[in-house]
């Protein structure tokens, strides 16, 4: 394998001044992943916030005024000023309300004093996940105000003293930065790198590197090493903009960070290699890209956790690479990393990257020759 730094060199100031001379490009490679990390930041969340609640009781009830005031001030509901109704199911069906509490005949005063309320609670499970979370809100709701009036409602049941680790906050935002470093990565490179050798060949350029004394090695590699620095920035960037700006905690260590950006970054730009020798134009790069993206999004953990996954389809999963990068950036970012789990995911995503550089290695010699 003869590779000549010369002619690296060569390959690397023609990339790197192609892409600059592109806006398209720049906003691609960089704008891209920044505005995936403001909208899952600050918009797309899984926090469960601004459920449309109704306490339904007697308008002299104390307690049913106490629970709305707790709920309003909890930040999870709207509270709405509706305190009876015939047909309670009616706010649900008509979109009013997406929970309603409604209390007994003889007031939640009553029922409470008795040790077993019978309080009805009415939810909209379309979103199953979300309505067990609404249910679990308002069932600690009812239970502080109880206490607080002195209502012993607990009786008989064990006190469970709650601590939360490595994600205090419950915020969402912590826990999927870190999948988006891994996610707005593989895209961009994965894209961009696959449609920059289809561009070569879609406009006859790829026939003059053949022609050239360039080797195979050296134009493999000198068409995939400036995505590789701009994979290994993109993945600064997002961290930095993870933790200055959204507070995420880090507790890890930045070479550990590095080694894992470089695996899957070699991951992916194997992969936009194999799929640039079997397209011929840029369109078909693209949608070959996004035909290996979408289901390697949905099987890497980034929004569902594997172990959820059925069986018949999570072999896949310990396939993929992006999984393997995903709980790594995790565990080092918010736990501090865990050396056993970290290596040994490092392993197979080592043992990933060598399979796919080398079959993208023999269709690319194949597809030059």
């Amino acid at each position: 394998m003869k590779i000549r730094r010369v002619t690296l060199q060569g390959f690397f100031k023609k990339e790197f001044t192609q892409i600059v001379r592109d806006p398209k490009m720049l906003f691609a490679i960089f704008f891209i992943p920044l505005i995936q990390t403001v909208m899952f930041g600050l918009a797309l969340t899984s926090e469960v916030k601004n459920v449309e609640l109704a306490v339904l009781a007697k308008p002299n009830s104390r307690v049913a005024r106490d629970i709305r005031a707790r709920a309003q001030a909890s930040g999870w509901f709207k509270v709405l000023p509706v305190s009876q109704e015939k047909d309670p199911a009616s706010l649900i069906e008509s979109r009013r309300a997406e929970a309603v509490l409604i209390a007994p005949k003889e007031g939640f005063e009553k029922a409470l004093e008795r040790g077993n309320a019978p309080i009805q609670l009415l939810v909209n499970a379309i979103n199953a996940q979300r309505a067990q979370q609404v249910n679990g809100y308002v069932q600690q709701i009812v239970a502080e105000v109880a206490a607080e009036r002195g209502y012993n409602v607990s009786a008989g049941l064990i006190q469970l003293d709650q601590r939360v680790l490595f994600n205090h906050n419950l915020d969402t935002t912590s826990y999927m930065i870190p999948a988006l470093m891994v996610m707005s990565t593989f895209i961009v490179l994965l894209v961009v790198c696959g449609m920059a050798i289809a561009k070569e060949k879609e406009t006859g350029t790829m026939e003059k590197l053949i022609a050239s004394p360039c080797t195979v090695e050296e134009i493999m590699l000198g068409k995939t090493l400036p995505y590789f620095v701009i994979g290994l920035a993109i993945v600064g960037l997002v961290l930095f903009v993870g933790v200055a700006w959204f507070g995420i905690p880090f507790r890890g260590n930045l070479l550990l960070v590095g080694v894992n950006a470089a695996l899957f970054a070699l991951s992916a730009l194997a992969v936009a290699l194999i799929i640039s020798t079997v397209v011929s134009t840029q369109q078909q790069a693209m949608m070959g890209s996004m035909l290996y993206l979408l289901p390697g999004i949905l099987l890497s953990g980034v929004f569902f956790p594997v172990a959820n996954i059925p069986p018949v389809f999570r072999w896949m999963c310990y396939l993929n690479p992006m999984m393997y990068s995903v709980v790594n950036f995790r565990a080092v970012i918010l736990k501090g990393g865990d050396a056993a789990l970290f290596w040994g995911n490092c392993f197979w995503l080592a043992v990933i990257c060598v399979v796919l550089c080398a079959l993208a290695y023999k269709n690319f010699k194949s597809t030059l020759n």
